[in-house]
């Protein structure tokens, strides 16, 4: 007897005039009184509800309506039970139905991965329900044209495509009343809305045609008017294959193709699905129908990631095809492969893709390994799968973070280490300092052949708690403290710290001074809100106030001659951080405290802990939640009403009586209105950029070392006698110097530490920067921020914490040209700012910002004495 398995698919989105109606499709169900047995929900974090649908024949449409889409979060979910069942919803293959819809300024996505999922997307964005009417629309090989001919201002407008769940913006440049672009790099297959954008703004574009087709080098693109709106059906070009052989000769894959079409080809490219690299090779013995290729195998194996194919033809105009395999029963080697490379037993093989098309794939042995107890300061644990690594011995590494300085213990396949047998101490770069633990498989000639951290099984990960600890005594009589902890992956890790044996453990450590505060920063500054803040008490209280810099940084010349600077580890840090009742820090509090702040160490646990902040949050995801401390901060600064309730406590879960409103302290020091001409370039980091190679063959590198070398800007400066003084974010200074930037005496390198951060901003006319919280100091100056933004999804590719919009005040370039326009335009206003309301990122717009924070902090000094 064969069971019909009961199935619901997506079929598309339907928009009425009062809701919208997602359609599903049923499949092999009973209709006899089915609508009665159905019962759909709306899951969110917030709330749930039950939806109200209709049922034609097998056709399922969930209403929802503007009320249930405006309590929506960023992701809901959207469950559907028939006699108490759950029903699996899938989506339809290669679907190139409407799933998505724009209401009331807000993009939401429905799709289908067993449940169905309503996202709101892309909520930096402000969506336009009315359309930008186009005249005309031409194409031709690489390049395509839409003429507005009753728009006389395109100014900041590019074109883009709106795929259901990403934007892809396309290079555009404007003539007249024309939009043009030949960038078409980045699009991919699949079903897009055809848009305008300009900054954060993306209106859909309305063209009364039939059919249009645009031929790119690597697709092809037929727009059509589909409801209103103009869509472009997006498809690789193809080639049938009739044949892919492939055999391994020594060091290199000799690959043999067969098709029926007669074009011949001239390159075979490999692509990287992950890095998105791509490696060009030239093909032998080609003719119409057949050609050999010979790729390196370190090629195909290479970073063991999966790779596909492209072949390009021969021509003026030429095409990438992508080879279609689908009718092929043996592809490549015929079947998996295992071979031993360098070491390690991989196995690789060539597939089909579900695109079709034809990919490779290969596998590295797996390294399981574990910690599954912690004693004291023992490691019990297990390694297994060393049998598919040839000639290597397999070892324990425990390597210092910073000097990579390292101890090896050889380990069998169950360990059980005693931690205080080895010497950590003889690879310490610093008295603080963090060590990584690794298990490594080593060739016999040395090389490294495989590096992997390994896991704690029951991590539990704070910032400030511990699972074993071990404290020793040098030669020297110092004191050596090392904790095991994990990070936040579950990583295994030994923090480290010094007391040398000068300094005494007072007898009453218990007994804080709360009227002895220590200020600070990172390690290595003072310039930011803790400083700022720390002056603030030496001069304004009685409060007895040190701060705390390692005597390396640059910030700590010019403050040294304040005995109460603390270099870093020094007696006198020691002695304070013993005594001081109340620790108040930017970042985390590891940096202003020479041992590690957790429970039990010199009575951390009875401090009171503020977190002053380096900036307004809101933009980018922080690491400051909550639920990462064993002992939470007691009071958090904050700026305005929005960032308490929105983000702070909604989003890092603290409660409303530690949420202080009061202003950063650095705010304090900014002048309104003051009179300066020239321009600070001063853009943030990227988290994805952590090798040297990564910086220079960047986007971020060459968007910046374009920007400041573009001529039509270095005129603009000269002209105008305006000079912009580019102050890079402190882990890309390295990169960046007076010999790359020095194409004109109006452009200047500001290198770390020769000035503080506030200076260049007081000193500064107009800002430019992209995601940095420094735009927020010159918005409450009253002074004009350009943002530069190429790459905002993928900075925000982890999430944001408010709408883009309410932080981002102030003009928005995508491109070059964009920026060096607003640019011109801020220097011929003579730097005019709009005054933008800003109530809703600064409650106070005054100078007694540092004043709230101290009453603040001795509101919660008050609650801990009389606890």
């Amino acid at each position: 007897m064969r069971i019909l398995t009961r199935k619901v698919y997506l079929r598309d989105v339907t928009e009425y005039e009062t809701y919208f109606s997602i359609n599903l499709i049923l499949k092999r169900f009973y209709h006899i009184n089915l609508k009665e047995k159905i019962n759909v929900i709306l899951i969110s974090s917030e709330h749930t509800e039950v939806l109200d649908f209709a049922l034609e024949k097998n056709i399922l449409s969930i209403k929802l309506t503007p009320d249930i889409l405006s309590q929506l979060e960023s992701n809901s979910s959207i469950n559907i039970t028939v006699e108490e069942k759950h029903m699996i919803i899938e989506q339809q293959e290669n679907i190139q139905e409407k799933t998505s819809f724009v209401k009331d300024g807000n993009y939401y996505n429905i799709s289908a991965n067993g449940v169905l999922q309503l996202e709101r997307l892309f909520s930096e964005y402000t969506f336009n329900e009315t359309y930008m009417c186009a005249d005309e629309i031409q194409t031709s090989y690489e390049c395509l044209k839409f003429s507005f001919y009753d728009i006389f201002n395109l100014n900041g407008y590019g074109l883009a495509l709106l795929y259901p769940n990403k934007i892809i913006a396309l290079d555009s440049t404007r003539t007249g009343t024309v939009l043009k672009t030949n960038d078409f790099k980045n699009i991919t297959m699949g079903r897009a809305a055809v848009y305008v954008v300009k900054g954060f703004e993306m209106t859909p574009v309305k063209l009364s045609i039939n059919e249009m087709n645009l031929i790119t080098q690597e697709h092809n693109l037929k727009f059509l008017n589909e409801s209103r709106e103009l869509y472009a059906y997006i498809e690789n070009h193809e080639i049938e294959m009739t044949a892919v052989k492939a055999e391994v000769i020594e060091d290199n894959v000799m690959m043999r193709m067969a098709y029926s079409e007669n074009i011949e080809i001239k390159n075979f490219v490999v692509s990287d699905t992950v890095s998105e690299e791509e490696t060009v090779f030239e093909v032998k013995n080609s003719l119409p129908g057949e050609f050999e290729v010979e790729i390196p195998l370190g090629t195909l194996v290479d970073s063991f990631s999966r790779k596909k194919f492209k072949l390009i033809t021969i021509g003026d105009e030429p095409l990438t095809l992508q080879p279609n395999v689908s009718y092929l029963k043996e592809l490549g080697f015929g079947e998996r492969l295992a071979i031993n490379y360098q070491h390690e037993n991989i196995k690789m093989w060539f597939y089909k893709r579900k695109d079709t098309a034809l990919g490779f794939k290969v596998t590295r042995p797996r390294i399981r390994r574990q910690v599954t107890l912690i004693e004291g300061f023992n490691l019990e644990g297990f390694i297994k799968g060393r049998e598919n690594f040839s000639g290597c011995s397999t070892y324990m590494i425990f390597e210092d973070r910073y000097s990579k300085e390292a101890v090896h213990l050889p380990i069998d396949e169950d360990f059980n280490i005693d931690l205080t047998k080895l010497d950590l101490k003889s690879i310490k770069s610093k008295d603080k300092t963090i060590i990584d633990v690794f298990i490594a498989m080593i060739s016999e000639e040395g090389e490294t052949v495989r590096k992997e951290k390994i896991k704690y099984k029951f991590s539990d990960y704070k910032k400030d708690n511990y699972y074993g600890s071990h404290s020793e005594k040098s030669g020297e009589g110092n004191v050596h403290y090392h904790l095991i902890t994990t990070t936040p992956f579950d990583n295994l890790k030994i923090e480290t710290f010094t007391i040398p044996t000068e300094i005494a453990i007072p007898d009453n450590a218990a007994e804080k001074d709360y009227n002895t505060w220590l200020v600070g920063e990172r390690y290595d500054t003072a310039q930011d809100n803790g400083y700022a803040f720390y002056k603030y008490l030496k001069e304004n209280t009685d409060v007895n106030a040190y701060y705390a810099i390692e005597s390396s940084a640059l910030d700590y010349e010019k403050i040294k001659s304040d005995p109460h600077v603390l270099p870093f580890g020094s007696d006198k840090h020691f002695e304070v951080a013993l005594k001081a009742g109340v620790l108040l820090g930017t970042h985390d509090l590891e940096n202003l405290l020479p041992y590690k702040p957790a429970r039990g160490f010199f009575n951390y646990e009875d401090t009171v802990r503020v977190f002053l902040q380096h900036g307004v949050l809101g933009r980018k995801r922080v690491e400051y939640h909550k639920k990462y401390y064993d002992l939470p901060f007691d009071l958090f600064i904050v700026s305005s009403d929005p960032e308490k309730y929105d983000v702070v406590m909604r989003k890092l879960g603290y409660d409303e009586e530690d949420v202080a409103v009061t202003g950063l302290a650095r705010f304090d020091s900014l002048p309104r209105g003051n009179k300066t001409k020239d321009i600070l370039l001063m853009p943030t980091w990227r988290d994805w950029i952590n090798t040297d190679e990564a910086f220079l063959t960047s986007q971020y590198f060459h968007n910046y070392n374009g920007l400041i070398h573009n001529e039509r800007l270095i005129k603009i400066l000269e002209d105008n006698d305006v000079q912009l003084n580019f102050y890079p974010h402190y882990r890309a200074q390295m990169y960046f110097n007076d010999e790359i930037l020095n194409p004109s005496s109006n452009i200047k390198f500001i290198q770390l530490g020769t000035r503080t951060v506030q200076e260049l901003l007081i000193d500064h006319s107009l800002l430019i920067t992209d995601y940095s919280s420094v735009s927020f100091d010159f918005t409450l100056m009253n002074k004009p921020v350009i943002y530069y933004h190429f790459d905002v999804r993928k900075f925000f590719r982890q999430g944001k914490l408010r709408p883009l919009f309410q932080t981002f005040i102030g003009d928005i370039a995508r491109t070059e040209d964009d920026l060096i326009d607003l640019i011109e335009s801020q220097i011929k206003l003579n730097f005019k700012s709009e005054q933008p309301d800003i109530s809703g990122i600064f409650k106070y717009q005054d100078h007694h910002n540092s004043e709230r924070i101290y009453n603040s902090v001795k509101e919660k000094i008050k609650e801990r004495i009389n606890y």
